[in-house]
Parts: C-alpha cells; sequence; structure tokens
C-alpha cells in the first residue's frame, strides 16, 4: 500500500466543496419543481447531480492519486458521507424520517453519481508516455 491514502485533507475539502454548492442548489430545483411543475426543471433537477459530481470528480482528480483504488475509494467514500450528511439533514429540511433517504430505492438511484466520480477520474489521468 502507498504511504499516502487516499482520505487526505484535499479529499475532503473537494467533498465539502461538492455538498456546499450541491446541496442547496438541488433543494431549489427541487422546491421549483414541486411549485411549477415544470418539466424543464425536472429535468434539470435530474441532471444537475451526476453533472457537478463528474465536474468536481475532474478537479480533485487533476491533482491528486488517480488509480483505481483511489477512484474507487473516492466514490464510494463519497457517496457514503452523502448519504450520511442526507440522513442527518432530511428531518430538520424536509421533516421526514430517516428511512426516507436511507433505503434500497434511492441508494439504487444514485449509482449514476459514483459513476460519475469514476468517469470524472478517469478523464483526468494524465496519459501515459512509452
Amino acid at each position: 500500500m502507498n504511504e499516502s491514502f487516499h482520505f487526505t485533507r484535499r479529499w475532503f475539502a473537494f467533498f465539502f466543496l461538492y455538498v456546499v454548492v450541491w446541496y442547496p442548489i438541488s433543494f431549489l430545483l427541487l422546491s421549483a419543481y414541486q411549485v411549477t411543475g415544470n418539466p424543464a426543471v425536472y429535468i434539470a433537477a435530474n441532471i444537475f447531480t451526476p453533472l457537478w459530481t463528474l465536474l468536481v470528480s475532474y478537479l480533485y482528480f487533476r491533482k491528486a492519486e488517480n488509480h483505481w483504488p483511489a477512484r474507487f475509494a473516492t466514490a464510494f467514500g463519497w457517496m457514503a458521507l452523502m448519504f450520511a450528511l442526507a440522513v442527518v439533514l432530511v428531518k430538520p429540511v424536509y421533516g421526514l424520517g430517516w428511512s426516507s433517504i436511507l433505503n434500497l430505492d434511492v441508494i439504487n438511484a444514485n449509482w449514476i453519481n459514483v459513476v460519475a466520480i469514476i468517469v470524472g477520474a478517469i478523464a483526468a489521468a494524465k496519459p501515459r508516455v512509452k
């Protein structure tokens, strides 16, 4: 195993950036859709998260360890932290119980974010020179 591992201050800083931008925008998009019922807002709400995830992942992996263990640790680590944070915030923000977030339907719907993190990492990888 490498002397350094994946869970560095930079790893947590990028996760913090990811959440601080994602949560309010997602909340606003969901609220706008519930108020207007506009299908364009629905589409925007559904594509914002994976696109934001892809961008943050790409920016993170440009200067981070970028190999398969790091990619998977980041993908599953960020998603685990995201779910933990969502469970904590669901009651004060939405007034719902934790089971509305932590269930198989929601977990299954978030596979695209794991893929977005891995694709962002692959896109950020520097080509090998032979």
